[in-house]
């Protein structure tokens, strides 16, 4: 499985582009890779406000419950299929947690949540978030790659559209079997490429904007329309061999996409035909196994 390549001939348009601006930040400011991961995430919290926005803090205790809202809202699987009731009573790590949206939720439900992330704001907001509406959720901030916590802390993990974006997949999913107790399970969203955005949003960028005569590749122009300063797509047959690798059980893959047509006009069973096998998210469910 390759890493992707970079953008090797920036023009003058990118100087406005969102994603590219934190990259040149965190290139400029890191010491390391992983911390070009981090300072990415410090420069574009995940709050769900638009991308190009320059502050993107929430303004009020009421932006959080209308982030939760705002994420349910768009995630067909997370408000259909993501039993969050049955993680009542268990041991959960929220890793990624960003500003805290699916802590909150699980905790509010009954779970007994921890919420890691690599960044100050992520901490900051989930700790946050988590007071302004009286929930226990525990809050560390913590390098999905190597976490501060005991072997088999917790029951479940989940790790909403995060690990996709850590320098090394591969080690983040170690560090998930290691803090996963024997017979527990997770829950995971990744990117996917095999999905009619990798394809048309890459073609976009190489044939109608040119980029295919700098260099780029499909894998390098992600850098132009995706989120993080890491971004791997995975097809089915690569995360499930991931998880093999980390020793964790692969038991459900599904792609899925949010609410908006996956194609202009589409609607009905042909739009969730097409997410169902070509959306952009990727999920995983996983155990650890034993007992």
């Amino acid at each position: 499985m390759t890493e992707p390549s970079r953008p090797t001939m920036p023009g003058p348009a990118d100087a406005a582009n969102p994603f590219l601006a934190a990259r040149r930040q965190a290139d400029v400011a890191a010491t390391s890779d992983q911390d070009r991961n981090r300072l990415w995430w410090e420069a574009k919290p995940m709050t769900y406000a638009p991308w190009e926005a320059e502050d993107r803090l929430p303004a009020d205790v009421a932006a959080f419950r209308d982030m939760e809202r705002y994420l349910l809202a768009k995630s067909t699987y997370l408000r259909e299929r993501f039993d969050v009731k049955a993680l009542a009573g268990r041991r959960v790590l929220d890793l990624g947690c960003g500003s805290g949206v699916l802590a909150c939720y699980m905790a509010r439900h009954g779970a007994l949540v921890t919420g890691a992330d690599i960044t100050e704001h992520g901490t900051r907001l989930t700790a946050m978030n988590a007071a302004s509406r009286g929930l226990p959720v525990s809050v560390v901030r913590t390098d999905a790659e190597a976490m501060g916590f005991a072997d088999a802390s917790f029951d479940f993990v989940l790790s909403w559209g995060v690990l996709h974006h850590s320098e090394s997949t591969e080690r983040a999913l170690a560090e998930v079997r290691r803090v996963l107790r024997p017979g527990g399970r997770g829950l995971m969203m990744v990117y996917h490429r095999t999905s009619l955005v990798y394809y048309l949003k890459g073609l976009y960028w190489l044939l109608a904007r040119g980029r295919i005569f700098r260099g780029d590749t499909l894998a390098s122009v992600t850098d132009l329309y995706a989120d993080g300063y890491y971004h791997r797509h995975f097809s089915r047959a690569e995360l499930a061999y991931c998880l093999q690798d980390a020793g964790l059980t692969p038991l459900r893959l599904v792609a899925t996409q949010q609410e908006e047509p996956i194609l202009p006009g589409l609607g009905g069973r042909l739009d969730a035909t097409l997410k169902a096998r070509f959306g952009w998210y990727l999920v995983a469910e996983f155990a650890r196994p034993g007992r």
